[in-house]
Formats: structure tokens, sequence, C-alpha cells
């Protein structure tokens, strides 16, 4: 249960940044912040976490496949936000593997 509740403690300071709108010093109509390109590189790394974890959602790759095309066809604040969703989900994913090995060795392995 312990695990779990650092999982959950976990989610509750991640998700509320979901909602919340990225800005780009890269283009207009931003008042500042990361660039798409650093988030698109921060999500890149997240996902090489979750990988080497094994432990990938379904639709990560997806969303930073579409923030690489948004991007391409300007639609900046879409890209970003694709991107920033990707890194999110990337992220849970690795705080998933983590919880899910330790709960596998407390309550299955020392049995």
């Amino acid at each position: 249960m312990n695990k779990l509740s650092t999982f959950l403690v976990a989610c509750a300071f991640l998700l509320p940044g979901c909602g919340q709108e990225t800005v780009s010093s890269g283009s207009p109509g931003h008042a500042g912040g990361s660039s798409f390109a650093d988030i698109y590189a921060a999500a890149e790394q997240a996902l090489a976490v979750a990988e080497a974890k094994r432990n990938v959602w379904s639709k990560t790759e997806g969303l930073l496949r579409d923030a690489k095309v948004a991007n391409a066809d300007g639609r900046i604040d879409e890209a970003i936000a694709l991107a920033t969703e990707a890194k999110l989900q990337a992220e849970l994913a690795s705080i998933q593997a983590d919880t899910e090995a330790e709960t596998w060795r407390t309550r299955v392995l020392s049995n």
C-alpha cells in the first residue's frame, strides 16, 4: 500500500500541470518559456527512460509523431500541447514501472 500511495502522490503533483498553457519563446503570441524543441527533447528523453524500463504507454509515441507534424505545419500551440502530453505520459509510465517493480518485489518475491 505504501508504494501505491507514493504513486498517487506523484500523480497528484504531475497532473495539475496538464491543463496549464505551455508557452514558447520561439513563436509569436507566446510570452516566454520553453520552446517546442526543448519540450520535444524533454519528451524524447522521458520516453527513453520509460523504454529502458520496458513500460511505454500505447499513445505516447503517437503523440510525439503528431507533435512533430503539427510543428512542421506551423501549429506551434498544438505541437507544444502534444509534446507536453507525451512527456507527461512517459514520466507517468516510468513512475508506474518503478511502482509495479517494487510492488512485485515486496508482495510476491518476499512471500
